[in-house]
Order: C-alpha cells, then sequence, then structure tokens
C-alpha cells in the first residue's frame, strides 16, 4: 500500500487519519524540499519508531527512486508524507501514476493546505478567486505568464492567489518585500502598484502575521521569516469590504 500523507503546516494541523496511517507503515519519507515547515519534521519519528523514517531530499522521491518505492510499496506499508496536502503545489504526481501502472494501492489523505488556509482565514468568498499563480525569481526569464493570469483575473474581478518562489534545498524562500518589488517591476500595465493586496505570513503558524495595503506599501511592515504568500484583491463585495478592514488594522 502506497499512502501519501498530507501534514498541513504544523504538528497541530495532523488529522487523526494521518497518525492512523503513520502507525501502520513499514517506512515513512518525508518530504522535506517542496514547502516549509513550522515544527521539526523529526518529530514526526515519535509516531511510529518502529518504522523506516526517512526525511526525503528530491532525489529520494523522484527519478529512478520512483520504481523502487512503488515496488516496495506492493508488499510493504509505505507512507510519503508531504507538508500542506498531497497533489496540490507538490512534485509526487510522478510516484501515483507509477503505482496505478504497475497495479499498486494507495491512499491520499488529505491535509490543510495554502489554498483551504487562505480562502477561509482571510474571510473572502472562495468563488470570487481566479486561478492560481506562482511567482518564481526572475533569474532567467521573466514570468510575464504570472502577471497576465492576475490581469484576467482582475478583468473578471476575481483575487488571485500568488504563492512565492520555495527553494528549500538551496534555503531560499521569496519574501513579501521581495515579491512585491517584482511584481511592480513585471507590472507592464501598469495596474498593480497600488492595488489592495493582502500579505499572508506563515499562514497557519503560531506568529501568522496578515496584513491588507496597497500593493506598494506591503514592503514596508514587518514580517516573520517565509513561507509567504499574497491576495491581489479583485472586486469586493459589502461583507469582504468590511474583513479586509479588519486586516488593514493588523498592519502595525
Amino acid at each position: 500500500m502506497l499512502v501519501f500523507v498530507g501534514l498541513g503546516y504544523s504538528l497541530k494541523h495532523l488529522t487523526r487519519e494521518a497518525y492512523e496511517w503513520f502507525e501502520r507503515a513499514n517506512v515513512i519519507y518525508v518530504d522535506t524540499y517542496t514547502s516549509l515547515y513550522e515544527d521539526p519534521l523529526e518529530l514526526l519519528r515519535d509516531i511510529n519508531p518502529r518504522a523506516e523514517f526517512i526525511l526525503a531530499k528530491r532525489r529520494d522521491l523522484e527519478g529512478e527512486s520512483i520504481a523502487r518505492i512503488v515496488e516496495r510499496a506492493r508488499r510493504e506499508v509505505v507512507a510519503i508524507a508531504a507538508p500542506g496536502d498531497p497533489f496540490i503545489a507538490t512534485t509526487h504526481d510522478a510516484i501515483l501514476s507509477e503505482a496505478i501502472k504497475r497495479g499498486v494501492e494507495f491512499k491520499v489523505v488529505h491535509g490543510l493546505s495554502i489554498l483551504t488556509m487562505a480562502y477561509s482565514r482571510l474571510g473572502l468568498q472562495s468563488y470570487r478567486f481566479g486561478k492560481i499563480v506562482t511567482l518564481i525569481y526572475p533569474e532567467h526569464f521573466k514570468p510575464l505568464s504570472t502577471l497576465d493570469v492576475i490581469y484576467d483575473n482582475l478583468s473578471r474581478g476575481l483575487h488571485t492567489l500568488v504563492l512565492l518562489d520555495l527553494k528549500v534545498e538551496e534555503s531560499r524562500a521569496m519574501s513579501i518585500p521581495e515579491a512585491v518589488d517584482i511584481l511592480i517591476d513585471l507590472d507592464y500595465r501598469n495596474m498593480l502598484r497600488e492595488r489592495l493586496s493582502i500579505a499572508l505570513a506563515r499562514l497557519g503558524w503560531r506568529d501568522e502575521k496578515i496584513c491588507a495595503e496597497q500593493l506598494y506599501k506591503l514592503k514596508n511592515y514587518r514580517y516573520p521569516p517565509p513561507p509567504h504568500s499574497l491576495v491581489i484583491v479583485g472586486r469586493l463585495d459589502p461583507v469582504e469590504e468590511e474583513i479586509v478592514e479588519y486586516w488593514k488594522k493588523k498592519c502595525n
């Protein structure tokens, strides 16, 4: 059995179902490279000290490793744990695809994701969000397609959740001030600088910070370290306006 387990972003986010599958597992791979986690991932070892426990790097869960993992799951319970929710902004669909090809049974155990937390925590209506985008560092090319999606969402009055680049294995994570500078620099339609936006710092963590302001002003506030995200706000309904006023007061 191959079990994909969503960890949320803190040990307090673990579901009862996640605990139950960890206790049954013969081996637990913990993804350490697709996102950041509030608590030390080594603490997951305590749930089932009998299991083989692997803090996995990219090479452990990709490429040639996939076939070995799937074949082992044919005879044992193999858990692959990832921050957030499996298959939302993660890279493990290749393992799932291989399991399906080989006829290996699998299970998905869901966890909190940045998507559900952003919608629920901010009080913005989920159906008023458009397509999600990731803003990457413009080192090799300008990610103008990210801007195109934001523009398209705004044209329809929709909010945009902007995930910020994470290069965990390089110890590099885009911050809100960096993202603001990049977006304003790339903004070829001059639509974003004064656009109402919401900064999300460590959403769901104990030291989270949420701040609503014009985009260019968001870089003037202090935030806890990443992971960070942004919401570019579209057209607000009256209830959303009231809630956003609350987040404006939380900036200082």
